[in-house]
């Protein structure tokens, strides 16, 4: 039984080296999606089980051409990793620039929100749809995995609208964990901090001082135990079974991670009122 993922922004960084460890393990077809087709072609080249699709994830288009492609050829998919992402280089970006009169242009740093948030949100959209369409057996086994960032739990200045983004993946995931897990789905976020990849230029390193920096191995371990399946022990000795591991949220920061939990509840009418927020579409239908 060969196993099938897909990877958005796959041709680099967090996206190739989890690629690289499903690929080497035999076990998995793996596609990776990029806009960089010489880039592209270079990090499948070597590797036996990975074919590369020029895809750019802000094209709702092209991303559905890619997937009922993939889907066709294998009729199953067992994980998506909703990784693409972009930062804005230099880090203090176009969204605080003055302007002296008139009507001021439009922020050039809006696409990181089509980018980050919104080509996620269709990845995450089309995922559902073929994992629907998979064999019945795979239900409970099927991930997808969306990359937010430690930007998306705590603000960032420099980087406002990454963050913005970042933290709508988090709402997301947790706003859709348990709905689809009742089609067998389990739907989780990972929040790295700062990961030595190709996003991480000089201006950056200049703000962020190696003592904080990732390997991005570190990152592919902890995906790697989600898609084991098995109960996973954070660095705080938190212990979520894997029948359990679906809507949460995964602060990876050093050698450490930690499950993170949603806000706490102020009062009663807090807690009642989120209950009600997250009664599902079938829970609504029994009630009916």
């Amino acid at each position: 039984m060969t196993l099938v993922a897909v990877i958005t922004g796959g041709t680099s960084g967090m996206g190739l080296d989890v690629a690289q460890r499903l690929d080497e393990s035999g076990l998995w077809k793996v596609h990776i999606l990029g806009t960089n087709q010489q880039r592209g072609e270079e990090a499948a080249a070597p590797l036996n089980n990975t074919t590369f699709h020029q895809v750019n994830v802000t094209s709702y288009q092209e991303q559905a051409t890619t997937f009922d492609k993939i889907f066709n050829e294998h009729q199953r998919l067992d994980f998506v990793f909703a990784n693409a992402g972009k930062a804005p280089s230099p880090p203090i970006n176009a969204y605080f620039a003055k302007h002296d009169t008139g009507i001021p242009p439009e922020p050039a740093s809006m696409d990181l929100l089509n980018i980050n948030f919104t080509g996620a949100i269709h990845t995450c959209y089309l995922a559902m749809h073929y994992f629907r369409r998979s064999p019945e057996e795979t239900k409970g086994n099927r991930h997808l995995l969306l990359n937010s960032s430690i930007g998306g739990l705590y603000p960032c200045v420099q980087i406002p609208l990454y963050s913005a983004g970042k933290h709508g993946l988090v709402g997301f995931t947790r706003s859709v964990g348990k709905e689809l897990w009742e089609e067998g789905v389990k739907v989780n976020a990972i929040c790295p901090g700062v990961v030595i990849t190709p996003l991480l230029t000089p201006e950056m390193k200049a703000i962020y001082a190696e003592k904080i920096r990732i390997p991005m191995e570190n990152v592919t371990g902890i995906v790697l135990k989600i898609l084991s399946g098995n109960q996973v022990t954070d660095s705080k000795g938190v212990r979520v079974p894997g029948e359990e591991l679906y809507s949460q949220v995964i602060l990876i920061v050093g050698k450490n991670y930690y499950f993170v939990d949603h806000p706490e509840y102020f009062d009663e009418e807090t807690s009642l009122t989120h209950s009600d927020m997250m009664i599902t579409q079938s829970e609504q239908e029994r009630r009916s």
